[in-house]
């Protein structure tokens, strides 16, 4: 009878910690950290190797009270949303502050007509 009692609460134990435990594990939610703004211009023009340096930087705000580091992919898009240039940089953010983070890349200068807009996408690890 008491093995009976025994195994019944290890059961239970069992069941809650595989309950508890991946919830505990979640990911940050991706809302805690916004993209309040998000811009790119051209730079140089590097003619010997066809290529244009350009420079992006996208404004983010951390809503959580914990500090996070975030890795922020930037691509400029084409008219279907084909990524044409690509760039990531990261960045510790502090609690409820905001953080403006800018980088370079480069783009085929011959792509360059092509761009029609740009993305921002904000992740918690790399690579994801």
């Amino acid at each position: 009878m008491r093995m009976r009692w025994l195994s019944s609460r290890l059961f239970i134990t069992a069941v809650l910690i595989a309950i508890v435990a991946p919830s505990m594990a979640a990911p940050p939610d991706q809302a805690e950290v916004e993209v309040l703004e998000h811009q790119w211009r051209p730079d140089a023009v590097w003619e010997k190797i066809g290529k244009t340096k350009f420079i992006w930087s996208a404004t983010l705000h951390n809503h959580s009270n914990v500090k996070k580091r975030v890795f922020v992919y930037y691509d400029l898009l084409s008219a279907d949303n084909i990524p044409l240039a690509s760039n990531v940089a990261n960045k510790t953010i502090a609690p409820l502050q905001t953080a403006v983070i800018v980088s370079d890349s480069y783009i085929n200068s011959n792509l360059l007509p092509r761009v029609k807009s740009s993305r921002v996408t904000v992740k918690f690890r790399f690579p994801n």
